[in-house]
């Protein structure tokens, strides 16, 4: 088949069978722009996840608004990461020359979701150092147990 590990993607481009209605510009342009849509809308539903700990209780105000801006971040990056990958695509369609300052872009707005991700990810941990009194209570778990 010309598969192996060796065999370049352009060599194997022309063995494999179409999955998506063909391998023209347009259908490829589309299926990137899906993908893009798709992957964006589930980054804005995740970042909108961790919006609803926007009234928590956090050790002092400071981190409450970082918790808030990094949430924030998380919710809008993947926005502005599908338009401007979609602008990008749409840039080396038309062969222009403006794509460096989009692709500058792109990489600043990936770089400020990382930043976002790990912030959440301290701010987590972080407030594992004052659990309330309650957390370390034992759970009679067959009072909430049907037994026949």
């Amino acid at each position: 088949m010309g598969g192996g590990p060796f065999t370049s993607f352009r060599a194997d481009h022309s063995r494999r069978v179409p999955s998506t209605g063909g391998y023209d510009s347009d259908c490829i342009y589309r299926h990137r722009i899906i993908i893009f849509s798709v992957g964006g809308f589930s980054g804005t539903v995740f970042g909108g996840l961790h919006c609803l700990g926007w009234n928590a209780l956090f050790q002092g105000h400071t981190e409450q608004i970082i918790w808030r801006t990094a949430s924030l971040a998380i919710v809008f990056v993947p926005i502005s990461f599908v338009l401007l990958s979609v602008y990008i695509l749409w840039l080396h369609d038309v062969d222009a020359s403006d794509g460096i300052i989009a692709n500058l872009a792109l990489l600043t707005s990936l770089f400020v979701y990382i930043v976002a991700r790990v912030t959440l990810i301290v701010l987590i941990l972080m407030s594992f150092r004052s659990l309330p009194p309650g957390v370390y209570d034992t759970v009679a778990w067959t009072k909430f147990i049907p037994h026949l």
